[in-house]
């Protein structure tokens, strides 16, 4: 029989993480992507977030890039974003559960959109996956997968919801519901419904990498 204590402990730890001293850097990128599918073959990316961080110098920018904002074109929006990432020259890419969605699932969109030159995101070959060793844990504990939100809970930090149509957004409400609405906004051109979700997306996707962040500096011991 497993104590209690013993239990405490192994949940504990699924929280909180130490990284090791090459997974430490000083200037890196973070990225997120919000899709109306969690099957790439045929679903669509509709937003990417890119959060960009030196801290020798004290800098920190968030930007987040939309269909809408790349007239419709998925593939113009992917290029643009890796070219940023590129241009920073980060030495690591953090990301939480980007291992398992967010790199797979853009290389299977560009896989899918048949780039006559595809992108490539030259960090990723430096990845930090916050979310990897915490899934392994839990795994081994018997417990579900923690959300970034939990993990950033049991350290004090609260993540501020996004409000839409008079209810907490989610992932699945974002993909099932928000997602559709905006790509058919964005398909007919319909600039004030397109600004109203763009402002919803936008605080939602800012959310999220600013937790990517806090939490790769609380692993990192800097916070």
């Amino acid at each position: 029989m497993i104590s209690l204590s013993v239990l405490y402990t192994m949940e504990n730890s699924i929280f909180h993480q130490t990284l090791g001293p090459d997974e430490i850097a000083t200037r890196y990128a973070s990225i997120d992507i919000e899709c109306n599918s969690l099957d790439p073959t045929s679903g669509r990316t509709v937003a990417i977030g890119i959060g960009l961080k030196d801290t020798v110098a004290g800098e920190q920018s968030i930007d987040v890039l939309t269909l809408g904002g790349a007239l419709g074109d998925e593939g113009t929006m992917i290029r643009r974003a890796f070219e940023r990432i590129n241009e920073f020259d980060p030495n690591a890419l953090v990301t939480y559960n980007g291992e398992a969605f967010d790199l797979d699932y853009l290389s299977k969109r560009i896989e899918s959109l048949q780039f006559r030159q595809q992108p490539e995101l030259y960090c990723a070959k430096n990845h930090v996956d916050l979310f990897v060793p915490r899934k392994r844990l839990a795994d081994e504990a018997g417990v579900k997968w923690p959300s970034l939100e939990e993990v950033l809970d049991t350290h004090g930090l609260t993540v501020q919801p996004t409000m839409w149509e008079g209810e907490e957004l989610s992932n699945s409400i974002f993909g099932e519901r928000l997602a559709s609405k905006y790509i058919a906004a964005v398909s007919e051109d319909r600039k004030e419904e397109i600004d109203e979700l763009e402002n919803v997306i936008h605080q939602y996707v800012v959310g999220d990498i600013e937790s990517n962040i806090a939490l790769y500096e609380i692993d990192a011991g800097r916070r």
